[in-house]
This record gives C-alpha cells, structure tokens and sequence, in this order.
C-alpha cells in the first residue's frame, strides 16, 4: 500500500501537470465558442439545434479502470443512480457512454442503451480516445439521435476534493449570464460557415478531453490519499497488535514464573 501511494503520488503529479497547462487553453477555447455561439442562431450549425422538448438523453460517464482508490468510484455511481431516478423522467430515451471499466459494469448491466465503451485510458491515448468519443457525439447529434449530451465525472479541486460534475456539452449554448453582452458581430475569415464548421465539433473534443483529464487526475488523487489512509490503518493494527502480543507474552511468562516459584517453594516445603 505505502509502494501504491508513492506510485500514485508520482502519476498524481504528471497528470496534475498536463490539467493545469490544458485548463487555460480550453477555458479560452469555452469563451471563444460560446461568444461566437450567442452572435449565430441555431440555424447557422447543426451543433447549435436545441430542442423545445428533447427526449433523447446521451450521458458520457467517466470512471476509473481500477479500484482502490476510495470512493471515486462508489461515489459518483451513487449520485448518477440518483440522478437518473430525479432528473431523466422527462426523457424517453438514456443512451450511455462509458470511459472507464467501473461503470460499465454497473450500469451496463441495468438494461440501459450503450453506444459506446472504452477502457485503459492512460496519459498516453486519452487525446486519441477524446476525438473518437466527440465524433461518435457530433454525428450521433447531427442525424438527431440524440437531444442532449452531458458529461459526469470527478472534477479535480485538490488532492483530497474532487467534485462530482454534470456538464452539458450538446447543443452549445451560450450561458446567459456571460460578460459580454455586446451585438457586435465579428469578422469570420474565410466565412461563417467555415469557422462554425472548425469551432463548434473542435469545441466538444476540448471539452471531452478536459473531462477525462480531470478524471484522471481526481483518480490519482483520490488513489494515493486511500492508500496514504490505508497505510496509516495498517500501521495502526500493527501497533496495536504488538502490544496486544506483548502483554499477552508478559502474562504468560509471568503465570509461569509464579508456577516455578510455587512449585519451588512446595519442594522446599516437603524437604523440611
């Protein structure tokens, strides 16, 4: 457990690394997208339909491969169980991706629709992983088979907080209470079209990407403080254990110095 910790230490830091270099690039890749989706109506791209009354739900659930890592995992199945029951009544169809071998083998055994399923994300293939994931979401959503796309997973806020996170990624839609409220449309080059074309599908991937990131970072975290937490129980039975060894040693040894000396003094007693 204490080899884990220090492994987990390790990946914990590297991956912590690559998020913190990536979360400014896909902030201002955010703002940029949703500036450019409030000045478009929803005609100018099919990633920008939104749905008066939308049916079809398509949640991309990220996990964990592996367990020991405290409850990463428990956790955010506990409150997806808990959000399909409050929160997906108005939808007639939940269709699943999973990233991550954890949640596939709880949900994917309850009868719900998968579309996809990938396993052994590393810091090596996620970006690889993240393109397929949000082609397979921006085709599925342009030929309508989906009305809304959400991403869970576990937001890195330290080493010992991860915050579970539910993320609307389809369709695009600026927040209502962005600071930029100006009309003034900007000047596309070489046209509308083809930016939006660019933009929007290169949106989702950065934010897919940026989830699994977070994902696998809270997973390192989390791993290493069970571990560290583990550790420390373990060191703690041992202590106690030793002590309940030794004192249970010095009454034995104690009963049977007072047999000898009892025997001692019966055999002195029947010389005499």
């Amino acid at each position: 457990m204490s080899a884990m910790k220090l492994i987990s230490a390790v990946k914990l830091k590297r991956a912590q690394d690559l998020l913190m270099a990536y979360r400014p690039y896909s902030d201002a890749y955010q703002d940029t997208t949703m500036n450019v989706a409030k000045r478009c109506d929803s005609e100018s791209h099919p990633l920008l339909r939104k749905s008066d009354d939308p049916k079809k739900l398509h949640l991309v659930f990220i996990t964990s491969d592996r367990g020991l890592c405290g409850s990463f995992n428990s956790s955010l199945i506990r409150k997806l169980e808990t959000y399909l029951v409050t929160d997906t009544k108005t939808y007639d169809e939940v269709t699943f991706s999973f990233l991550g071998r954890r949640g596939k083998e709880h949900f994917g055994k309850e009868g719900f629709k998968v579309a996809n399923s990938y396993i052994g994300i590393t810091d090596r293939n996620y970006n690889e992983i993240s393109e397929k994931v949000s082609e397979q979401l921006t085709k599925e959503f342009i030929k309508g088979d989906s009305d809304e796309v959400i991403l869970v997973y576990n937001y890195f806020k330290s080493a010992l907080t991860q915050e579970i996170t539910y993320e609307k990624v389809l369709p695009i839609e600026a927040d209502s209470d962005t600071e930029d409220d100006s009309q003034i449309d900007y000047l596309y080059e070489p046209t509308k079209k083809g930016i939006l074309s660019e933009l929007l599908p290169k949106y989702v991937q950065v934010r897919v990407q940026r989830a699994i990131q977070e994902s696998m970072t809270s997973e390192h975290a989390s791993r290493m403080t069970a571990m560290e937490n583990a550790t420390n129980n373990a060191n703690d039975v041992i202590k106690n254990l030793t002590l309940l060894y030794n004192k249970t040693r010095q009454a034995m040894i104690t009963t049977e110095l007072m047999d000898i000396v009892n025997g001692t003094e019966a055999l002195s007693k029947g010389d005499e």
